[in-house]
């Protein structure tokens, strides 16, 4: 019995040294070979994976012959491997084009009233009530936005409690603080916040209307009216 258990380990070692032979031949004798062998690729990994298997089938032992199952599971392994990288390779080129993005595709905003960083707020007679809003760094426990005219006075005050990070909007209709309408002209926002004990960075967010849509270097730009064109990402809200 420990006979017959040497015998084929022994013949076991032999398969092994001839399969490594045959690899290492195969290699020397191929100059593509070298180079599938330092490729990273599934399509390298399977075209090494086929050699070896064929220098494998050609030294195996006839009185022990290769499993039927285990070269059916590796092959299963090697095409999955490959379905697997054609499948990344797809949805990195849907990335790509979702990237990719055209005047085309800000065509709807045209006509449309954007909100942006920007503290210059104009009133037109007959205007109804104006969006304005701001966009905090951080969550804070109080908020303060303050309409001003040209001489610097405060026309209208609006405190927000408990206002969170990121942007908060409300509505100005247009009157000051003793309910009377306001004369047509430019105003000016501004906003403070704090978090109880420190202020809070805070950027006022005031409407324009977009009037052209352009290709820029970083992306989709917008024109606005009565002020410089932005990013299409600087756009916080859309009216």
């Amino acid at each position: 019995m420990t006979a017959v258990t040497s015998s084929s380990t022994a013949i076991a070692d032999q398969n092994a040294a001839r399969l490594a032979q045959a690899a290492s031949a195969s290699t020397l004798n191929n100059p593509l070979d070298k180079k599938a062998e330092s490729g990273s690729t599934a399509a390298d990994t399977e075209d090494r994976f086929l050699k070896l298997l064929v220098a494998q089938m050609r030294n195996q032992d006839p009185l022990n012959p290769l499993d039927n199952a285990q070269v059916t599971t590796q092959l299963a392994q090697i095409n999955t491997v490959r379905g697997i990288e054609t499948l990344n390779t797809s949805v990195a080129k849907l990335v790509d084009r979702g990237n990719a993005s055209s005047p085309l595709d800000a065509v709807g905003m045209l006509g449309r009233k954007v909100m942006v960083a920007g503290d210059r707020v104009d009133r037109a007679e007959g205007d109804a009530a104006t969006r304005l809003g701001f966009e905090l760094a951080g969550a804070g426990r109080r908020a303060l936005a303050e309409v001003v005219d040209s001489t610097g006075k405060v026309v209208f005050s609006k405190t927000i409690d408990s206002p969170p990070a990121g942007v908060t909007a409300f509505e100005w209709n247009g009157a000051d603080t003793q309910g009377a309408r306001v004369p047509a002209g430019s105003y000016q926002l501004r906003v403070s916040a704090t978090d109880g004990t420190k202020a809070i960075s805070a950027t006022a967010l005031t409407p324009a209307q977009v009037i052209g849509v352009s290709q820029a270097a970083d992306g989709i730009r917008l024109d606005l009216a009565g002020r410089a064109g932005v990013a299409a990402s600087a756009v916080k809200a859309i009216l």
